[in-house]
């Protein structure tokens, strides 16, 4: 009973700190200047590319990210861009916008590529990747990482913002283009309520990650964790506890800090290479909107229960990308336990589990299909194997949308189907409304279950979102109940 009266109170003041979190920056915004001079700082910007008009006033950030540095427009290898000044210098031409991209050397100032293109072609590229970026599901430290860059530069650049935060910032950055080591820290708080058995559930997820590149070529990552429940229930209990066949929250349970990422990573031209303890889900089935962090609640879409993912853990990633197609190969420790001691898996029989992706990767989605397999616990028993087939599509640069067909000879689900859309800026810049619904026919003896769910993504300031949603369960599988519905909340901070 306390905790049921504990997650209400939860639910309501987070919804009032958002309320007032919101009207407070809609005034702060309000005051912010649409423009403003300024010359690019190694120790602001972080290898953003910056539009000029003829008298050198900024005209708008492009924010192109390194994935746009290395795309077929402007074919620069993204480790060739660790110790350089990006500018982007507006030409004299009479008919047309023309921009030309330097690379320069700190020292030497040797010109590495020098390439005009109409804005429109940068334009056209920097928004197609951005909405596949923003859609994707990768969620380790370099994605993350990757995801507040652009929210660093924002708060640097607004006048508004506290100079103690801007110092913060300055910090990390420093961090980052004088010893080439890049932190970032991110929370999810999240909450539910299901009416129909009138059980609560909640919990928190802490993320301290980085990436230090120790050359151009090569970079370490690392990911500390920690989790905690707020009520009596961890993520799976809670979903056990109304019937649910998989997770309906981002994962949340009691767990003492846990290293979830420790690996190493090289580049050679399109081949990258990583190995060390990995997250599962860096690089295998990455659709749109699959990301507990970011997107739905309900593991039936932001996880993958139809495929026996171990934990992360010891593992090995090849990834070969060219800017239509990428091939990837994947093999990992098939028994890793969360938190399990690196002694204990160096002792144990080792099991492995492998899978191959061929994606396609035009201007407007991404489809691919992906091959896994998973020895099994009893050697005499079949070996756990399964097949996805992904499609996500942007239609008119507003509109997302993803289907998935997923079969597994063992795992949680037997048999995966899910169809759903989302748009983008549609109240507000970076706000995001999204459904998908889902059908699951499981490998154990349970019936078949049903999943809808709807979510709204407010962006309250950079780096802090707020997140609404409704699940509607049809025929829980491990429940007698007609229906399961479940209202949620979640609040991220990341920075």
């Amino acid at each position: 009973m306390k905790e049921k009266y504990f997650v209400l109170i939860f639910i309501i003041v987070t919804s009032i700190v958002a309320s007032v979190f919101i009207y407070t920056l809609k005034t702060i915004e309000k005051k912010e200047p649409q423009t403003k001079s300024r010359s690019y700082n190694k120790t602001d910007g972080a290898k953003n590319i910056y539009k000029t008009d003829e008298n050198g006033t900024e005209a708008g950030l492009l924010n192109l990210s390194q994935e746009d540095i290395n795309s077929s427009i402007v074919d620069i290898n993204e480790t060739l861009l660790s110790n350089v000044d990006v500018n982007v210098m507006k030409e004299s031409a009479a008919s047309s916008e023309d921009y030309a991209l330097v690379v320069e050397e700190d020292a030497a100032q040797t010109t590495v590529f020098n390439k005009n293109f109409t804005l429109d072609e940068i334009e056209k590229r920097k928004n197609k990747d951005k909405n596949v970026e923003d859609s994707s599901s990768g969620d380790d430290a370099s994605a993350q990482l990757e995801e507040i860059i652009s929210d660093r530069d924002r708060l640097l650049n607004n006048e508004n913002i506290p100079e103690w935060i801007k110092e913060g910032i300055r910090g990390l950055n420093v961090l980052k283009y004088e010893y080439n080591l890049d932190i970032g820290i991110s929370y999810r708080g999240v909450a539910q309520y299901e009416s129909v058995s009138d059980t609560f559930g909640s919990g928190g997820n802490l993320d301290i990650f980085g990436i230090y590149k120790s050359t151009p070529n090569s970079s370490f990552g690392f990911n500390l964790r920690s989790r905690n429940n707020y009520g009596g229930y961890s993520s799976k209990e809670y979903s056990d506890k109304i019937g649910s066949l998989y997770p309906v929250s981002p994962s949340h349970e009691n767990l003492s800090p846990y290293v979830t990422e420790f690996w190493y990573q090289y580049i050679f031209d399109d081949l990258r290479v990583r190995f060390g303890f990995l997250n599962r889900n860096s690089f295998i089935d990455n659709s749109f909107y699959k990301n507990q962090n970011r997107y739905f609640l309900s593991h039936t879409f932001s996880h993958s229960p139809y495929n026996s993912l171990p934990e992360n853990g010891p593992g090995l990633v090849l990834k070969y990308k060219k800017p239509s197609y990428y091939t990837l190969a994947y093999f990992a420790d098939a028994d890793v336990k969360k938190g399990e001691s690196l002694g204990n898996i160096i002792d144990r029989d080792f099991k492995l589990y492998s899978a191959l992706e061929f994606g396609l990767t035009p201007e407007d989605g991404l489809y691919y299909i992906t091959l896994w397999d998973k020895d099994s616990k009893d050697n005499k028993k079949e070996k756990n194997q399964g097949a996805i087939f992904s499609f996500n599509h942007i239609l008119e640069n507003e509109y997302k949308v993803f289907a998935k067909y997923a079969v597994s000879t063992d795992a949680l689900e037997e048999e995966h189907i899910s169809l759903g859309i989302g748009r983008k800026d549609l109240y507000k810049t970076n706000d995001l409304l999204s459904v998908a619904v889902g059908y699951a026919k499981p490998n154990e003896d349970y019936r078949a279950q049903s999943t809808t769910e709807i979510f709204y993504r407010y962006e309250i300031y950079y780096g802090v979102q707020f997140t609404t949603s409704m699940q509607f369960i049809y025929h829980p599988s491990k429940s007698d109940e007609t229906w399961a519905v479940l209202p949620g909340v979640r609040v991220r901070v990341a920075f």
